[in-house]
């Protein structure tokens, strides 16, 4: 590293936030992974959740010997996950902040490393790297995160190119727990709304407003899976996908745009004005709410044809294979109304 990387290196101040609840079962491995780090952390946030077992003991026996500052925070309610992570970043007071579970182990660069990337492209919000996926004893379990949630050669291609938003709008490919950004966008993240993950939320603010973001190929964290995961990392299988095309509904979509309208009047607050791709997205999932709701299989098939031509389904979605799910449920609607 040359000179001015070095002094940027020692001038960072850098915070964890780390949420828990009921983590008795993996807690001691996650703090003791962070206190071997190489560049240690300047402070630990932990926000509990209102946890039962023993925790909080084991948080206050880590704060005795805690090489660094240490600080613990109870929830008088249970948050929830993303309201917790909410908290625990507006408490922090680092440059930069690191987002940890608390049954993951994170491999001893992990700091170092994404401190790196962030001196060496100044203008980026956040970054997160892949992990190895590990079962409940840590043991590697055939495959990495990446692989679980198809962020691929060709679309980490895409995402240096500046095509970020567009692969986030398919699908979240940035972990939390691999996750740090730079403090100066906590004023545009926070709040966080109820309907978003606290990770994704903070990559599509961070890759449109927060001048973007990076990531590392190296797998930084231990992403441990066991019976508790919120989320975890399962790799989808073939029946995975038609089970999700079978069961899907209006629903989602409803969903789904809701969570993109509050996200564009986000930016109308920051910015003045509605982000346009965001905008186009949502006509495009407004579209395909007709095709289920509609009985009528020929308006459906037209308004598939004019989503294909204008390129919205390789854009937003994955091509071909969202085609064929939006004429099953033609087929599906025509079915049902006989």
């Amino acid at each position: 590293m040359d000179g001015k990387i070095i002094e940027n290196f020692k001038k960072e101040k850098i915070s964890v936030a780390l949420c828990t609840y009921n983590g008795e079962l993996f807690l001691k491995e996650q703090l003791e992974s962070i206190f071997k780090q190489t560049r240690l952390p300047d402070e630990i946030i932990v926000c509990d959740d209102c946890s039962t077992d023993s925790t909080l003991e084991i948080l206050s026996n880590f704060k005795k010997v805690s090489p660094v500052s240490f600080k613990i925070y109870v929830n008088e309610k249970n948050l929830g996950v993303s309201k917790n992570f909410e908290k625990a970043i507006s408490l922090c007071n680092g440059d930069i902040i690191f987002l940890s579970d608390q049954d993951d182990v994170w491999v001893s660069e992990k700091i170092e490393e994404i401190i790196n990337i962030f001196n060496d492209n100044p203008n980026c919000s956040y970054v997160f790297s892949d992990a190895y996926v590990v079962n409940k004893d840590l043991c590697y379990i055939g495959y990495k995160l990446w692989e679980s949630i198809s962020f691929d050669k060709r679309q980490r291609e895409s995402f240096k190119k500046g095509h970020q938003l567009e692969i986030l709008l398919k699908h979240n490919v940035v972990t939390g727990a691999t996750m740090a950004f730079r403090s100066h966008i906590r004023e545009i993240i926070l709040p966080i709304p109820k309907m978003w993950t606290h990770d994704h939320w903070i990559a599509v603010i961070g890759s449109t407003l927060g001048g973007g973001g990076s990531f590392i190929e190296k797998p930084l964290i231990y992403y441990r899976q066991h019976d508790y995961n919120l989320i975890g990392a399962k790799k989808s299988s073939v029946f995975d996908r038609i089970r999700q095309v079978l069961f899907s509904n209006v629903f989602d979509y409803i969903f789904e745009i809701q969570r993109y309208k509050i996200f564009n009047n986000r930016v109308l607050k920051i910015t003045g004005k509605f982000n346009e791709d965001i905008n186009d997205y949502i006509s495009f999932l407004e579209k395909r709410k007709k095709i289920y709701e509609s009985s009528n299989g020929f308006l459906s098939l037209i308004i598939i044809i004019q989503e294909l031509f204008s390129g919205k389904y390789f854009k937003y979605r994955n091509g071909l294979e969202s085609i064929i799910k939006d004429i099953f449920i033609i087929f599906k609607n025509l079915i049902n109304n006989r």
